[in-house]
């Protein structure tokens, strides 16, 4: 095959039988199900949120740099084509913590005009990271720094394609559980269901690309990819878990 065969059929044949399981696990899984069909109460919907955004802070403020990283190591040891578009694409990423910060802000400004116990949005986006969010970060660091920081482009593509599959069902059930009011607050949320079509489309399109020129690199692109769901699937177990009451979750999987 040739890197001008980029058929979205060779993901779907050679890549996503192999990640069907991880995200099976992710769609199936108790705290998606919570999320998305607003079996959890209005204050604890609420303080998901707020955990969510304020320690999806730590996940999100590094995402420009691995990429970048990520695309000069894959230009390094051979895959400059790939190496030249993760580059030019790790811009697209730049700032996005910002928002998830001030959403943090906005939501517990939300969460203390209504209830008695008042959260702190600055220690909350202090917090220490959790099991999810040390995953999520080796994850990153180790696929950079290993033999195949092409697989960073799996990573990206089953990230961002659940701003596509899930967001929206997140959206739908925030409005129906905690309000209209609340979904307006959501902001990092509402730019990447509409940012992040694109962006899968562009990662579909890249691994595509690999696949045709190197379908051997399917197990490790699947691998990474279904270590980047369960590590965001922990993340969110984590916010969960905290939303059950206004303590922080456990730090780097430790109690």
């Amino acid at each position: 095959m040739t890197t001008t065969d980029t058929a979205p059929d060779l993901v779907a044949r050679h890549y996503e039988p192999l990640v069907a399981a991880a995200r099976a696990r992710f769609t199936e899984s108790a705290v998606v199900g919570a999320v998305t069909a607003g079996t959890g109460d209005r204050a604890r919907m609420d303080r998901f949120l707020i955990w969510y955004c304020a320690l999806g802070t730590q996940m999100t403020a590094p995402v420009e740099g691995w990429i970048a990283r990520a695309g000069r190591r894959c230009v390094e040891l051979g895959w400059e084509e790939l190496g030249a578009a993760l580059v030019r694409h790790a811009a697209h990423e730049a700032g996005h913590d910002a928002l998830m910060a001030s959403d943090t802000r906005a939501l517990v400004t939300r969460w203390n005009r209504d209830e008695r116990a008042a959260l702190d949005a600055a220690a909350l986006l202090a917090a220490p990271p959790t099991e999810g969010i040390t995953q999520y970060i080796d994850l990153h660091e180790q696929t950079i720094a290993g033999t195949a920081p092409y697989a960073q482009i799996a990573i990206e593509y089953e990230i961002e394609r659940l701003s596509v599959t899930v967001g929206p069902q997140v959206m739908a059930t925030v409005a129906a559980v905690c309000g209209a009011d609340r979904v307006a607050l959501l902001t990092f949320l509402d730019h990447h269901i509409e940012l992040d079509a694109g962006h899968t489309v562009f990662n579909r399109h890249q691994l595509a690309r690999l696949l045709g020129d190197h379908p051997d690199a399917a197990p490790t692109l699947a691998a990474a990819g279904s270590a980047a769901l369960d590590a965001y699937l922990q993340f969110l177990t984590d916010c969960w878990i905290a939303a059950a009451g206004t303590g922080p979750p456990s730090v780097g999987g430790r109690t």
